[in-house]
């Protein structure tokens, strides 16, 4: 495939909200994992799309091309009256909790308090007019039930994390956004950290001046003694906010039984 990156588009920067028109040929975009083709016909967006297994290794790029690709795609097409110019793109958080594992569990001491660097994968939102959207993930994630086996819980998506304690190692990743989170054992016991829920329905994405995608800082006072964490979401700038939360809260607070937030 010939590709020429769209006049009005430089990849890394000014990446979302701008819009890619599309003309005469097909518009290539890769976010992480996702390989996405929309092409625009008489009265139809046309959208090819599949998934490569690239892990850490996927990036971002946007560029015109000469026809769809080969590969066995998807294709999905979206029929309108009347049509836009192009499209525009917008990140979005999981429309349910994430429970990230980090690739090696760690123990946090008793009344103790610890601040995290915690990634989950974003959705790729292609907006084509008002109320007329797309949205697809960039990585495809496996389900996984957090909680009581025979209590309340509810169903997450499950991702792996570095869950790094060190901001200065951690990497940029387009197609991720990264949740500062604040984790303090109110308890009188060691705490065992094997996986950790992540309310991303209830978070916004927001840029900052390395055009990483980054959400609201995450505090959660785990309390052993009423068996329950305290999830208070702390309030950010919304001047570099380019992504709304699909839910909100009373002034930022979510409480969870401790199955629902830790294991």
């Amino acid at each position: 495939m010939n590709k020429q990156t769209p006049k009005n588009h430089s990849p890394e920067s000014e990446l979302w909200s701008t819009l890619l028109t599309v003309a005469d040929k097909p518009v290539y975009i890769e976010v992480g994992d996702l390989c996405l083709s929309i092409r625009k016909s008489v009265h139809e967006w046309q959208l090819n799309y599949h998934w490569e297994k690239k892990g850490n290794d996927g990036g971002y790029s946007c560029s015109y091309i000469d026809s769809f690709s080969a590969e066995p795609e998807t294709i999905d097409r979206i029929a309108m009256e009347s049509m836009s110019d192009g499209f525009s793109l917008i990140p979005k958080l999981a429309d349910r909790p994430v429970v990230v594992r980090p690739y090696s569990p760690f123990t946090l001491p008793a009344n103790n308090t610890i601040t995290l660097y915690v990634s989950t994968p974003i959705w790729l939102n292609v907006i084509f007019a008002e109320g007329v959207t797309k949205e697809l993930a960039v990585q495809e994630l496996s389900e996984t039930w957090m909680g009581g086996l025979t209590g309340n819980g509810e169903l997450c998506y499950g991702s792996h994390t570095h869950a790094r304690l060190d901001k200065d190692l951690l990497q940029h990743l387009p197609f991720r956004a990264l949740t500062p989170t604040t984790i303090h054992n109110k308890g009188d016991s060691d705490l065992t950290l094997e996986r950790l829920s992540i309310p991303t329905p209830y978070l916004s994405i927001h840029t900052n001046d390395k055009h990483q995608l980054i959400t609201e800082s995450l505090s959660i006072t785990m309390d052993s003694s009423s068996h329950s964490g305290i999830v208070k979401i702390e309030p950010s700038s919304k001047d570099s906010r380019i992504s709304t939360p699909r839910l909100t809260t009373d002034r930022g607070v979510l409480v969870s039984a401790w199955e629902n937030l830790f294991a």
